[in-house]
C-alpha cells in the first residue's frame, strides 16, 4: 500500500477514492487486497504508451467502504512514511466532507423509528400522522 496506494481528491462536490494500482500480470494482487478489504472493484486499463504494462487496480469509492474500511485499516497497518502523511492529509479532508458535506440517510427524528426522513425531520408516516390533523 505504501509504494502502490493512492489516496485521491477530485471534483467539486468532492470525489474521494483510494486505489492500488500494479501491472495487469498482478491482477490476482488486486484480487488479494480487495478480499482482505472486502470493498472496492477492480479495474483494468490498456497500455497508455507502446512500451508500458497493461495495468489492474482496486479502487475503493464508496463513501463508506472509505471510512468504515479504508480509514481504520490504514490507520492501524500504514508505517510512518511520506505516503502516511498524504494518507493523513487525505483522511482529515474525507472525514471533514463526510461530516459536514455529505449527503446521508438520516433517521426519523421520532425515537425508535428507523425509517428515513423526509420533511420536518420525520418519516413519511410520522409526518402524515402530525400534519394530517
Amino acid at each position: 500500500m505504501a509504494a502502490e496506494g493512492s489516496f485521491t481528491v477530485s471534483g467539486e462536490p468532492s470525489s474521494f477514492s483510494f486505489a492500488v494500482g500494479l501491472g495487469a500480470l498482478d491482477k490476482g494482487m488486486c484480487q488479494v487486497v480487495q478480499e482482505l478489504l472486502g470493498v472496492g472493484h477492480i479495474t483494468q486499463f490498456a497500455r497508455r504508451k507502446p512500451h508500458y504494462d497493461d495495468e489492474a487496480a482496486i479502487v475503493v469509492r464508496a463513501l463508506p467502504g472509505l471510512v468504515h474500511v479504508v480509514v481504520p485499516f490504514m490507520d492501524e497497518h500504514l508505517p510512518p512514511s511520506y505516503k502516511r502523511n498524504q494518507y493523513e492529509a487525505w483522511r482529515t479532508a474525507l472525514l471533514e466532507y463526510r461530516e459536514h458535506r455529505a449527503k446521508r440517510v438520516r433517521p426519523c427524528t421520532i425515537e425508535g423509528c428507523e425509517r428515513s426522513r423526509r420533511a420536518k425531520g420525520l418519516c413519511r408516516s410520522h409526518y402524515y400522522d402530525a400534519y394530517r390533523r
